[in-house]
């Protein structure tokens, strides 16, 4: 038997089965959802606005595992930096509050927020932001439309900076909810920080990736993850008087993961539905046998 046939026959028997021991196995981490929204320049923006749309919530064997989905709109003052002045709120399928689960809330953080008023769970200390944490728990319903308010807060402005508050009103049964408000200092390095930048954000995170990252738990099917999805519709700046000129949706399907300890794996396929005449988006996380309900195509 030549070289060439003797290489062909190994290659065979490797492929059929002798070999197999030889193949890598792949490991698998969610995926996530990202879009970015850009509002025209020189406008001073003082209130945020957008509606979540929740479209399917992910099943109770999520939360039975200790883990959750978080919808989050993203947003930054003007002259923030990494510590100070960035955040942002959304909907937290399964809010974990001082290792205590509490269901479905709404979770609000201002990165180097001083201080925060609200009659849900404040966390002072919230060692992520540096700064005031608010959960408020929020029992929406799927298909109703939620609008968020952030502006300057009920408190107004103080000697240790400006008060940012949350509000969110079911536009179905017309209820208003105060979700609390934060207090972030006015001026950081000599810069001003009371109006909200041109830029802002969502993304969908799936946290089983608390256990996928390091191999804690080695997930080999991605129909592992439980399915969700959110819509954000309506987003707008100044009370709705201004809306995004440009957006950009992404998502990390594919992308190979490594974890702190070298533990490889790679991010299973997520997606995301938009509307490019209304800026609108829904964000798909998590396993779907079949394509996710298209919530944003049928406006």
């Amino acid at each position: 038997m030549n070289k060439k046939v003797k290489s062909l026959l190994i290659l065979a028997l490797t492929f059929f089965g002798l070999g197999t021991k030889l193949i890598a196995q792949i490991y698998h981490s969610p995926g996530g959802t990202y879009t970015d929204w850009y509002f025209p320049p020189g406008e001073n923006y003082l209130s945020l606005e957008w509606t979540f749309v929740p479209v399917v919530d992910p099943p109770g064997s999520l939360a039975q595992e200790g883990l959750l989905h978080y919808y989050a709109y993203n947003f930054a003052l003007v002259n923030a930096t990494n510590a100070v002045g960035g955040g942002y709120a959304g909907f937290q399928s399964n809010g974990i509050f001082q290792d205590k689960p509490e269901g479905k809330v709404i979770n609000f953080s201002i990165w180097g927020s001083n201080a925060g008023k609200t009659k849900g769970l404040l966390n002072k200390a919230n060692e992520e932001s540096g700064g005031v944490q608010i959960m408020f728990k929020y029992e929406w319903i799927v298909g109703h439309k939620y609008y968020f308010e952030l502006k300057q807060g009920p408190s107004g402005e103080d000697s240790l900076g400006k008060w940012w508050g949350l509000w969110v009103t079911d536009k179905d049964s017309g209820v208003e909810s105060f979700v609390g408000e934060q207090r972030v200092p006015t001026r950081i390095n000599g810069k001003i920080l009371t109006s909200w930048s041109l830029h802002t954000s969502m993304f969908g995170e799936d946290l089983h990736w608390w256990h996928s990252l390091n191999g804690e738990i080695k997930y080999t099917d991605c129909s592992q993850f439980q399915g969700s999805a959110m819509a954000a519709i309506g987003i707008s700046a100044n009370g709705g008087k201004v809306r995004p000129q440009r957006f950009i949706n992404k998502v990390n399907s594919g992308a190979p993961v490594t974890g702190s300890n070298g533990f490889k794996s790679v991010n299973c396929d997520v997606s995301i539905y938009e509307d490019s005449t209304g800026f609108n988006v829904q964000h798909n996380l998590g396993y779907w046998a079949k394509p996710a309900p298209d919530l944003i195509n049928k406006h």
